[in-house]
């Protein structure tokens, strides 16, 4: 199920105690609220930020309004080694989904701790080899797959399995919007709502109280069948 949980784009938890108390060190401190967007395309950070707490989505849009996230970051990661290493500026929008913490550390000290500090050395490059996986995972699923095969392995990645509900449905551990989903999948908004009533009317899905719900027996056949190497 590895390759599947980079269906939701959220990175997993690569927080090290020593790290963040280096970074603290040598960080600045900044807080923002939810939904607070503290960097736009075009800027330029002049270094690097490390998510100390809260979570941040990171995304490009086009002239027509449409979004595409590319990862969610949790604590423990850092974002703008791009720019920081070739000194060009942010092609993204930088988001936080919640209450985050950042710490912002300016690239001068980011070059002399790459120099110093293995600790520090071996975790940016951590952080940028995840965060091309991912992307290479999301060229070949947006190659590959259909929007309604993206959304099967979004929602079966997101599954809550402990909680299953009578006659056998499966909650999911985070809800979505239309939007969210459609900016996650790479899909409109319209596209999006007509896959949800195709999914509906297969039974793989169904909504109780704007809430989706997955099938637990489908849920099992297309788990079992990507464990195979299947693909739709």
């Amino acid at each position: 199920m590895e390759q599947m949980e980079r269906t939701t784009l959220t990175t997993p938890d690569l927080f090290d105690p020593q790290l963040d108390e280096l970074i603290c060190q040598v960080g600045q401190k900044l807080t923002f609220p939810p939904k607070h967007i503290f960097s736009m395309p075009g800027e330029e950070i002049g270094g690097i930020y490390y998510i100390k707490a809260g979570r941040t989505k990171h995304y490009m849009d086009n002239a027509e309004g449409g979004i595409k996230i590319l990862y969610t970051l949790t604590p423990g990661w850092f974002f703008g080694e791009l720019t920081c290493f070739i000194h060009s500026q942010t092609s993204l929008y930088s988001q936080t989904e919640t209450h985050t913490v950042l710490y912002k550390v300016d690239e001068g000290e980011v070059n002399r701790l790459m120099d110093e500090s293995r600790l520090f050395r071996d975790a940016m490059i951590r952080c940028y080899s995840h965060k091309m996986l991912i992307l290479r995972y999301e060229v070949a699923n947006l190659t590959f797959n259909s929007c309604k095969s993206r959304l099967k392995r979004l929602f079966c990645s997101t599954v809550d399995t402990k909680n299953v509900t009578d006659p056998g449905w499966y909650n999911l551990k985070i809800h979505y919007t239309h939007g969210e989903l459609g900016e996650i999948v790479g899909g409109a908004r319209v596209t999006i709502s007509r896959q949800l009533t195709e999914l509906c009317n297969e039974g793989f899905l169904r909504i109780i109280n704007r809430r989706a719900q997955v099938n637990a027996e489908e849920y099992r056949r297309y788990t079992s069948r990507r464990g195979k190497g299947g693909m739709e």
